[in-house]
């Protein structure tokens, strides 16, 4: 399926919808509206205790302890002035992902809430990463394209040290999916700024932006055709869609596993953001068609 295709499918079920949607917007709009008079009256109290300390030192007033208590009430007068707009922001975004966003994932794929922390088996099979100590999903969605089932995890992994507050040793998204084709071999594309951690052989793709950019692993030479231009361009619209920081990548037998980097998998519950114009929506439907248009390719 095209992109304009899925878009056109996608702004038809919007307007369907819109009423629901537009009563959401509504409650956007009243949170956005709260959060930005509270930070701007914080502000205005940050402003009159500056003058008022300025008053004070230029004057030769001073006095430790009410100096002391002007300074700790004007951090906190800034603080919430910049608090304010992200904490509403985290909260909207929660109300988001549980009234809107299975609404929006439903078109196509049909795509709907799936339990955390079920596909670590996968994860840890796909070697591309080192050992890890746990995962933890802040979010996870299944759905089916054709006859390719598809999860999208926001994922974190965490090392493993002792440690109260674990180090990260991956945070983004990581897209796993079936395909038609079984491969006999288990093929491993990895950034070159990422840790090469895998038993196989490194080759050369011969492929002048894959091998600058990526370095290619293989258990064997059989079934490495779909290593073209062709796909370096899909990895590379996938990697735009996401805006990934890095980009892994293994395919063995007919499981595929990508991951990469980055802040958040579905940033799309953002408070400055309209719900009623459908542009708004066109980087979130990208997110979905790359990955439709990947899966039609390895098929």
């Amino acid at each position: 399926m095209s992109e304009k295709d899925f878009k056109s499918i996608y702004y038809k079920f919007l307007n369907d919808s819109f009423d629901v949607i537009k009563q959401f917007e509504k409650d956007r709009k009243r949170l956005l509206i709260k959060a930005c008079w509270v930070s701007f009256l914080f502000f205005i109290g940050a402003l009159v205790l500056i003058c008022f300390l300025c008053c004070m030192i230029l004057k030769s007033i001073f006095n430790p302890f009410l100096f002391a208590i002007l300074l700790f009430v004007l951090y906190v007068c800034l603080l919430k002035t910049i608090t304010t707009i992200i904490l509403t922001d985290r909260s909207y975004q929660q109300k988001f992902n549980e009234k809107i966003l299975p609404l929006l994932l439903r078109p196509v794929a049909n795509f709907k809430n799936w339990p955390k922390n079920k596909n670590t088996d996968v994860v840890i099979d796909s070697q591309i990463f080192p050992n890890f100590d746990t995962q933890e999903d802040v979010s996870c969605i299944f759905g089916y394209y054709k006859r390719s089932s598809i999860t999208i995890c926001d994922t974190r992994l965490t090392l493993p040290v002792k440690a109260l507050e674990k180090p990260d040793l991956f945070k983004g998204v990581i897209i796993q999916f079936e395909v038609e084709k079984c491969i006999n071999n288990h093929v491993i594309l990895i950034s070159k700024n990422e840790n090469k951690n895998n038993k196989y052989v490194y080759f050369k793709t011969n492929i002048e932006g894959l091998d600058e950019h990526l370095n290619a692993f293989a258990k064997n030479n059989s079934d490495i055709e779909f290593l073209n231009e062709k796909f370096l361009n899909i990895i590379k619209k996938v990697a735009f869609a996401y805006r990934a920081r890095s980009f892994s990548f293994s395919y063995k037998n007919n499981t595929v596993l990508i991951a990469m980097r980055q802040r958040k998998a579905m940033p799309f519950g953002y408070i400055f953001k309209s719900l009623v114009k459908l542009k708004n929506y066109d980087e979130f439907i990208e997110k979905f068609t790359v990955i439709y248009e990947f899966i039609d390719f390895l098929n």
